[in-house]
């Protein structure tokens, strides 16, 4: 299971980065807090995801191969400095 594989890569980086779930149906899923993602044991690769709106209930199966992780902004100017 690549999908389950990355996913679960993600969810263990720290510090935490929120990443984007796309599904072969086209929805995009935002996992914002690894505390957001949820796994049943022995859920026979379905899991959920929890946001501000509720929640999405997903399979791996779904998952295209695309897991997009936010890239953070870049840290604030300091001393007056201008950042690129």
């Amino acid at each position: 299971m690549e999908n389950a594989d990355k996913i679960h890569q993600q969810l263990a980086v720290r510090p935490f980065r929120p990443f984007w779930i796309h599904t072969k149906a086209g929805t995009q899923i935002r996992v914002g807090k690894p505390e957001w993602y949820w796994e049943p044991e022995g859920g026979h690769g379905e899991f959920v995801v929890f946001d501000t709106r509720g929640y999405s209930f997903l399979n791996y199966r779904d998952v295209t191969s695309m897991i997009i992780v936010e890239v953070p902004p870049p840290p604030p100017a300091t001393n007056g400095e201008a950042t690129t």
